[in-house]
């Protein structure tokens, strides 16, 4: 097999976090009687992006955001005064989503088919830990969540591939970490990032043909 290990990011490449931010969002705005309308909900998503793309370029910390996430949309966009709490609140709706992407089931079966061929190879499994932005305290693209990755890893770098949709982040801390990569590109969205990744897909049958590819190289 060309790679021993696979990196995934979780959210909008296994999980579909679109989809669960939407709903954990619609309930929160329901439960503080706001009716969630398309262009509510859509001012949120560009409010919530920018925030994020803000930490993943450094200038914004997580504890920040919670500082005002929320309060801060409610205020401006509502005109409604409420305190940090609603943060907890929302984040206990989106605890609650888990819908798989697309084809993600079938990819992981496929990825467990080669698990059990590497281990009764000698080699190590395709999956052996998972680790939280949160424990290590930065956030991707800081190559240092890699490092801290591969301390505790028995495979090398050159060795892996990490999986993800997020071009800022996924891929181009991949890049940063001198790691391959796979960019999960169902949207087909342009690359501005000046990076390239490894190989780009647009869905996990494409990421399971890759599987089956390197089981066989």
């Amino acid at each position: 097999m060309r790679y021993q290990q696979l990196i995934f990011d979780v959210d909008n490449t296994l999980l579909n976090f679109s989809a669960g931010e939407t709903v954990a969002l619609t309930t929160l705005f329901e439960k503080h009687g706001i009716a969630p309308t398309p262009s509510l909900v859509a001012a949120y998503q560009r409010y919530n992006t920018s925030l994020w793309r803000q930490i993943e370029a450094g200038a914004l910390t997580k504890d920040e955001l919670f500082a005002k996430w929320f309060v801060t949309f409610f205020k401006e966009q509502l005109g409604q005064t409420v305190g940090p709490e609603v943060d907890q609140e929302y984040l206990g709706y989106l605890g609650t989503q888990h819908e798989l992407m697309p084809g993600a089931m079938a990819m992981l079966k496929q990825a467990q088919v080669q698990k059990s061929r590497l281990s009764e190879s000698g080699l190590v499994p395709l999956f052996s830990s998972v680790l939280v932005s949160e424990t290590v305290g930065v956030e991707k693209p800081d190559p240092v969540i890699f490092e801290r990755f591969f301390a505790t890893s028995e495979v090398a770098p050159e060795q892996s591939i990490m999986i993800g949709d997020g071009l800022p982040s996924d891929i181009v801390g991949a890049h940063k970490a001198h790691l391959a990569s796979v960019w999960y590109n169902p949207r087909r969205v342009a690359n501005t990032s000046g990076v390239t990744p490894t190989v780009t897909v647009a869905n996990h049958q494409e990421l399971t043909d890759l599987l089956t590819q390197w089981a066989h190289a």
